[in-house]
């Protein structure tokens, strides 16, 4: 072979060898670029999540869009296309369910009524003509609300104290030689301040999330000069006198058929060998006790799984929760059934439905998951109404949610084929896939639901009231803060006025001798009629 040869094989052979490596560099740089823009998409959505959380709407409804309107903010984009001019439209005064116009609502009859007469003078009164008074011939009323702000006054407890009798038998008696009108019953002894007054500061916070500091300044208008301090003291000591009453409820909330869980970030400033920014956690367990709601709060500094056991101790029976893996060794407890929610997986389809321009498979699993609530509603419905029983309902719901299920099933194996996992949709596919064989779990008890939406809901004044007062100061005052939520919210769940039920409660519980009296307390076993 010429040398002529030799050189054109030669190159050749280089020329392939630099195409293999190009080739193999242009596979390695499309497979990263692939990675940069599955990472790019993922990144993408978190930013959307992130502005949807801060500033978008919070109900996760779909709703479809009108295509003849426009979006505001896009005027330059759409300044070609005419806007249609709506015909005038007559909107018909709404009525109520019974047909009757709306109006305005009746007054409370229950409140107050004090009569105020308007009259003429006497010279009004006269008739221009003859001198003498007009015929009365009748009133006319109206009725207004009058709000009379708080006042305060200091009330003066006297205690009348009677001292021996003179008889000749006194003396060689055991009776007492003085004796004293008893004292009211107080939650906080050595208190300057009454029942009422502590339980109007506890609800203002605890339910109406107005801050002790806000506190501070409204009783300042009023001349009084009570600081935050104070009512975080009082707090804390009235919640340290509370602690039967939550002994109680943990007690009755482990033994409840179904338990909810749940929990959320807390901050606590001067915490023991522990930064003022670390996050600790309020937990929050929903039982109940023949039917009637149980709602429980734990502070703990740790979201880890053995807090969720310590509050659940040797409970048995049906546990809902979300995905958080802390739970899933306490799912597999001998007796214990593990149910999950779907409202966090479809929470995931819904994030990637918006993120993704109305992505579409994404709303086709979001459809699938609504039959399941549409056939919940309509059950639950009638198991409301008495029109079926417990056992029909749950055999009714086996029966609509089992086709639901599989093609759920059937979707997820299809799609999880198809679908990048490092996608946000694979993501929500792998997430679903996972909380499966738990999510349909729930349809073997009447009182689950298919999501733990009423924990959350439970949890919700919690959350409302931290953006008011953002953090607590101390452990003590966070522990207190769990104790008083467990007791106000259990109270609004069964149907008592938060205010009227601490009063009554805060007078009672030191009556209370024996472990029968402390029941008849119990937010869930008191009537509201019953006080």
């Amino acid at each position: 072979m010429s040398s002529d040869a030799l050189d054109i094989e030669k190159a050749l052979e280089e020329t392939r060898t630099l195409n293999a490596s190009l080739s193999s560099d242009l596979e390695k740089s499309l497979g990263q670029i692939a990675e940069l823009k599955l990472e790019l998409q993922n990144e993408q959505s978190k930013y959307q999540n992130l502005l949807r959380e801060v500033y978008g709407k919070k109900s996760e409804k779909i709703v479809e869009e009108d295509p003849t309107q426009i979006n505001m903010f896009d005027e330059a984009e759409n300044d070609s296309v005419e806007i249609p001019k709506p015909a005038p439209t007559v909107i018909p005064r709404k009525k109520s369910v019974d047909g009757k116009k709306r109006g305005r609502k009746s007054l409370p009859a229950e409140l107050e009524h004090i009569e105020c007469l308007h009259d003429l003078s006497d010279s009004e009164k006269q008739c221009p003509c003859c001198g003498k008074d007009r015929p009365k011939i009748g009133e006319e009323r109206s009725e207004e609300i009058e709000f009379v702000p708080a006042h305060a006054h200091v009330t003066v407890h006297v205690r009348m104290k009677y001292g021996p009798c003179k008889c000749d038998d006194f003396e060689e008696s055991e009776t007492k030689t003085i004796v004293t009108a008893p004292a009211p019953a107080k939650i906080v002894s050595g208190s300057a301040f009454s029942n009422q007054t502590i339980a109007f500061f506890l609800v203002a916070k605890y339910v109406d999330a107005l801050p002790f500091y806000r506190q501070e300044s409204i009783m300042a208008r009023y001349g009084l000069d009570i600081g935050r301090g104070t009512m975080a003291h009082l707090a804390i000591r009235a919640a340290s006198r509370l602690d039967r009453v939550i002994t109680a409820m943990q007690k009755d909330i482990r033994v409840s058929p179904f338990i909810g869980m749940d929990e959320t970030v807390v901050q606590v400033l001067k915490e023991p060998g522990r930064s003022p920014t670390s996050e600790s956690r309020m937990w929050v367990a929903r039982g109940f006790r023949e039917e009637k709601p149980i709602i429980f709060f734990t502070y703990n500094k740790s979201r880890g799984g053995v807090v969720a056991k310590s509050i659940l101790g040797d409970f048995t029976g049906f546990l809902q929760t979300d995905g958080f893996s802390g739970y899933q060794s306490i799912g597999q407890k001998p007796g214990m059934t593990h149910i999950g929610c779907w409202a966090h997986i479809r929470r995931k389809f819904y994030h990637v439905y918006e993120n993704e321009n109305k992505d579409a498979l994404a709303f086709e699993m979001i459809e699938l998951i609504k039959k399941l609530y549409q056939s919940e509603t309509r059950l639950r419905k009638k198991l409301e109404d008495t029109s079926i029983s417990k056992t029909e309902f749950m055999k009714l719901r086996k029966e609509e949610t089992a086709p639901v299920f599989d093609a759920i099933q059937k979707w997820l194996f299809i799609n999880a084929a198809r679908v990048p996992p490092g996608s946000p949709l694979g993501k929500a596919i792998s997430y679903a896939m996972g909380q499966y064989d738990r999510a349909i779990r729930y349809v073997e008890y009447y009182l689950v639901t298919p999501d733990n939406n009423a924990v959350e809901r439970a949890i919700k004044p919690f959350v409302i009231g931290r953006k008011n007062w953002m953090f607590y100061d101390s452990k003590d005052g966070a522990w207190a803060g769990a104790t008083l939520y467990s007791i106000l919210e259990t109270a609004k769940a069964n149907g008592h006025e938060p205010y009227k039920y601490l009063c009554y409660l805060f007078e009672k519980l030191p009556l209370a001798k024996n472990d029968e009296d402390l029941t008849l307390l119990l937010p869930y076993i008191l009537s509201p009629e019953n006080y």
